[in-house]
């Protein structure tokens, strides 16, 4: 998995604290090359406490699409794939929980302080963030995400993994909800044999980096820990905003790279559309990401989905300019420019920049999704060749020679 599977989502920030947060981009792997664009802001969003359409009045939330919160966060509001709303209380139906219309979903009631199970390790870095040991008791793939040496060998409860979810160690948890992702609808009839609620949560459609990050409030409403994760949010908010603005600045003076992205699949190149997540961290970099609608209309490139397929030869053409190139890879033995060569042959990467998130490294499809603004500052500094501010980089880092 790369750059070229993460999903897409618009923002509702508020332009007088976040100025130029407003555009929507989609990206993953890179190539670059340097330009000297001005980065500008689109025209200010509207309704952005409320949703557009027809549907529920949602507060609470900035930049997700998907879930939103009565006013005095009462009810959680979720929104499926086909765009319907369904409520969520815990304790007592709460009065914020009307339906929108007279077919509406009865609202699904929890416990007041639900014992909560994950499926999808993406929601594990919420939880822990909160401190939640005492309500979070059974996770999918327990092998796959990242425990404390303290944690007693049977908590969480190992659910399962690849084989499925293992429905008896579910009850045996005794979890009131289990959180999961809506793709294929893996926990179909669950609830019926069970008695457990499934929540699936879309976190991975969201398009904003900062949206996707988001999802601690739900979890903090779903925990009882609505200020912790009001706090937590807000540290990322603001340490994501000053990178942004750091890379607009590094852009001003230096000028902006373009970056292009994707990787080689079936003697197609597949990359992310420029209306994506990876885009838009590329943009806020103060990066340019080579694909936009103009390109991708005249040169005729076919969406499959969130992603771009184009022949080999017009991918060459498009990169013959670049400069870098970047990858995310599992490589346990490092990954190094050698290995970057053998893995394009035919485009020359000898006078490029290359970079790379290692996942035999760090949790890129976990903890990052909670780490936006690391993310970005690993990007900055890359595009730009400054130094990871704080330190070392968390994600990205420069590929060199190997040893």
């Amino acid at each position: 998995m790369d750059f070229t599977h993460w999903a897409t989502k618009k923002n509702k920030l508020d332009q007088a604290h976040w100025p130029c947060l407003q555009r929507r981009e989609r990206g993953a792997l890179l190539l670059v090359s340097l330009s000297m664009g001005m980065w500008s802001c689109g025209p200010p969003s509207e309704g952005m406490d409320e949703v557009e359409e027809a549907g529920p009045r949602l507060t609470g939330v900035e930049f997700a699409e998907f879930f939103g919160f009565s006013e005095g966060r009462d009810t959680l509001w979720l929104q499926s794939a086909d765009g319907e709303w369904t409520p969520w209380t815990r304790g007592v139906r709460a009065s914020g929980a009307e339906a929108v219309s007279s077919d509406a979903a009865l609202a699904i009631e929890l416990p007041l302080a639900p014992k909560v199970a994950t499926w999808s390790t993406t929601h594990v870095p919420h939880l822990q963030a909160l401190q939640a040991k005492d309500l979070w008791v059974g996770t999918g793939y327990r092998d796959r995400i990242n425990l404390s040496k303290a944690a007693p060998h049977q908590w969480p409860m190992d659910l399962g993994g690849d084989g499925g979810l293992d429905e008896e160690a579910l009850v045996a948890s005794g979890a009131h909800v289990l959180t999961s992702y809506p793709f294929g609808d893996p926990m179909q009839g669950v609830d019926s044999r069970t008695g457990v609620k499934v929540m699936p949560l879309r976190e991975y459609e969201e398009e904003h980096p900062l949206a996707r990050a988001e999802y601690i409030k739900l979890f903090g409403w779903l925990l009882d820990r609505v200020p912790a994760a009001d706090v937590a949010f807000g540290q990322i908010a603001q340490r994501y905003a000053a990178a942004r603005d750091r890379g607009q600045q590094l852009a001003l003076d230096s000028g902006r790279p373009v970056v292009f992205t994707g990787s080689e699949q079936g003697g197609l190149w597949t990359a992310p559309t420029f209306d994506g997540l990876v885009a838009r961290l590329v943009e806020d970099a103060g990066g340019h990401y080579l694909l936009d609608h103009q390109t991708e209309q005249s040169m005729g490139l076919r969406r499959v989905g969130s992603n771009i397929e184009m022949e080999l030869e017009q991918f060459a053409m498009m990169a013959a300019g670049a400069d870098a190139w970047g990858k995310v890879v599992y490589a346990p033995e490092g990954w190094y420019r050698q290995d970057a060569a053998a893995a394009m042959p035919w485009l020359p990467l000898e006078d490029k920049l290359l970079f790379h998130c290692n996942t035999a490294e760090v949790d890129y499809f976990g903890q990052a999704v909670l780490e936006p603004d690391f993310m970005l500052e690993d990007l900055v500094s890359i595009l730009h060749g400054q130094t990871t501010e704080g330190g070392a980089p968390r994600y990205f880092q420069r590929t060199r020679n190997e040893p």
